[in-house]
């Protein structure tokens, strides 16, 4: 089976172009509706199928030996650039690849519910299995120009998908945003690939045997730019650290770190399922896995600046999550703030706790935002939750699962987001003695789960308790195509915790022959005073919203926290003006910039070049055409002419 792991992107890829080039053109709208969700979820649970099964066939293998590549064909061979096209199973790749199917598949199922009545949901499933492939080619890629590849490609996929609803202004918009912000780490990462190839004359990650001929891999290599300097007269830098700042620079853009946050919030114009596969439990995270694949090029100066980063990140985006009244924002940024979480435990050096909170958050992520798809669904499209209230007693299999994935991500015991966060609050406790930068980071993490557990408390006085506040729809439940992924989800929730509980640690063992961590101690003082914080702010925001200001709560009316805060919530709510500044200074000059190009140097200097030389031939053949007149005394004068220039030619040359 291991040698069969190209089947696992191979499978949704088929699904893509059946969808794309059969599905599409079916003429009864039911039995196209049908025949798409049927060939994606087939296609996306194949895939599942075979991953699973490959996850077990490389468990059974010795330790040292967990690393098997499938080169399918050479893929770029030019000079001493030789790049294949090879996948790879390694312990992480692993379980990267079981949380895209696995999640995957239930997300593919809950759409067959969702985009019921969709006029073009072919496209909508076609696109969803274009990105599943794409997601698997990033995180299976042997090499830095696949995983590029499956990067760029989860980008265009992400385009396509917010923007899947174009005939809105907002989402169109919104997909044009995440498209160009993500652009700019793009570039990052391009300059990076270019500076690992100088350096290290390869781009796979470890060594590949093509045709016989043995490449090294950079990954094992890094000691070739140990005390590597590059710089100006009078200041120096480690080219390693310079490598990983570009790169730290590309994961900004794609999960959504400060200061490329900006495009995910609105990214929730697309299809709910979307928001939930893409920018909670895959593609969003494909910054950490970066991280986490390449940790070994990043020195410490490099690990200090992505720990800030995630901490300050988590804080901010922590912040404006409170002051939200859309549903699917709240969780939007409360997204941005996990990813924080993340990034700054991979910027500790704790990259298994970085992976293990990655594929605890990607399942109660995907939970609370499949649930908000199901709230919205019931409600009739309504995502304002001033607008709503008292929901468990209509939709009780939501209301119970959503309570679920809110606990978790609220950070309360047993649930797996309380042992995957713990961990990395833990280490930054423990070791605020190693650097300078960790006590503060201790603090702003556990200030960050404070204010998790208090807008989840909110949300969930504000979405189910109390008295339905807008009356212009009839809540229901939603279907039980929508339903059963959401009570499959909430299970993993519970039990996602065990993969790297104290005592057993499974996960940090599976991923030791990549990370090479020990096991992380378990401290339950930390645990205990995480627990009572969470559970008192998540008391605080349902009281607060439940009980002390139920009847204070107005379609369209400001939070009742306003009158105390001010211009403070406005600002938590504008997540402190980011947007506002980018709109005022760099959007107005790039688009002079643009404007330029388009009016001045495009049809004047590109178009005046191409123009300018079709005007030189046509003058050139305008003259040349003279000579062409017809007249057999012309033609004849010429040929006189033309032997006399021969034979004048010959005498000289004698």
């Amino acid at each position: 089976m291991l040698d069969l792991i190209w089947l696992i992107p191979l499978l949704p890829f088929i699904g893509f172009l059946i969808n794309t080039l059969y599905t599409g053109r079916i003429a009864d709208v039911h039995t196209r509706e049908r025949t798409a969700g049927y060939v994606a979820v087939g296609a996306v649970g194949a895939a599942f199928i075979v991953a699973l099964l490959a996850f077990v066939q490389l468990g059974q293998l010795p330790e040292e030996a967990r690393l098997h590549q499938v080169v399918l064909w050479t893929w770029l061979a030019t000079g001493s650039l030789n790049v294949p096209f090879g996948l790879m199973l390694d312990p992480l790749a692993g379980v990267m690849m079981l949380l895209v199917t696995g999640v995957g598949t239930l997300i593919h199922i809950y759409s067959i519910g969702y985009m019921h009545g969709d006029k073009r949901v072919a496209r909508y499933f076609a696109y969803l299995n274009l990105f599943i492939t794409m997601m698997l080619l990033l995180v299976m890629g042997n090499n830095l120009l696949l995983l590029f590849l499956g990067w760029e490609g989860v980008g265009l996929c992400s385009f396509l998908l917010i923007g899947y609803w174009y005939e809105k202004r907002s989402a169109s918009g919104a997909a044009v945003k995440a498209f160009v912000v993500n652009r700019i780490g793009d570039a990052a990462i391009l300059l990076a690939m270019m500076a690992i190839f100088f350096y290290f004359g390869t781009l796979n990650f470890f060594t590949t045997t093509v045709n016989g001929i043995e490449y090294p891999g950079f990954i094992e290599e890094t000691s070739r730019i140990a005390g590597v300097t590059v710089g100006i007269p009078g200041q120096t830098f480690l080219i390693g650290t310079i490598i990983s700042l570009l790169l730290l620079i590309g994961v900004t853009g794609k999960s959504a770190q400060l200061p490329l946050f900006v495009w995910l919030p609105d990214a929730m114009a697309g299809p709910t399922p979307v928001s939930a596969l893409i920018h909670a439990a895959t593609m969003v995270t494909a910054g950490v896995y970066l991280i986490a694949r390449t940790h070994a090029i990043f020195t410490p100066t490099t690990l200090a600046i992505v720990t800030w980063v995630g901490a300050l990140t988590a804080i901010i985006a922590a912040t404006a999550a409170i002051a939200q009244w859309d549903i699917k924002r709240v969780l939007a940024y409360s997204t941005v703030s996990q990813l924080g979480f993340m990034v700054a435990a991979a910027g500790m050096g704790i990259y298994v706790a970085a992976i293990f909170h990655l594929l605890t958050h990607g399942v109660f992520k995907a939970l609370l935002f499949l649930g908000s798809g199901s709230v919205i669904h019931g409600t009739h499209e309504t995502q304002d939750m001033r607008r709503m209230g008292g929901l468990r007693e209509h939709m009780p299999t939501t209301f119970w699962t959503y309570l679920i994935g809110a606990l978790s991500l609220a950070g309360i015991v047993p649930l797996a987001g309380f042992w995957s966060k713990d961990e990395i609050i833990a280490h930054a406790w423990k070791h605020q003695g190693d650097a300078g930068y960790i006590l503060p980071v201790f603090f702003i993490l556990v200030l960050s789960s404070a204010m998790t557990a208090f807008y989840m408390g909110r949300q969930m006085a504000l979405v189910f308790w109390g008295k339905q506040r807008d009356h212009h729809y009839h809540p229901h439940e939603s279907p039980s195509v929508m339903t059963i992924p959401l009570v499959i989800l909430a299970g993993l929730t519970v039990l996602a915790g065990a993969l790297n509980l104290p005592g057993s640690h499974w996960l940090t063992d599976w991923l030791h022959p990549v990370m090479r961590e020990e096991a992380a101690q378990f401290s339950i003082g930390v645990a205990v005073f995480a627990t009572l914080l969470a559970a008192g702010s998540g008391y605080l925001g349902w009281w607060l919203y439940a009980v002390k200001f139920a009847n204070k709560i107005t379609v369209d009316g400001k939070d009742p926290l306003y009158h105390w805060t001010g211009d403070i919530w406005d600002s938590m709510a504008a997540a402190w003006y980011f947007d506002a500044l980018y709109n005022s200074t760099i959007v107005p000059a790039y688009r002079r910039v643009a404007g330029f190009f388009a009016a001045v140097f495009d049809p004047q200097g590109i178009d005046g070049i191409v123009n300018g030389v079709g005007r030189l031939f046509g003058r050139a053949s305008n003259g040349a055409r003279t000579l062409q007149n017809g007249f057999v005394r012309t033609y004849a004068l010429a040929f006189f002419l033309g032997v006399v220039v021969i034979i004048g030619y010959l005498i000289t040359a004698l």
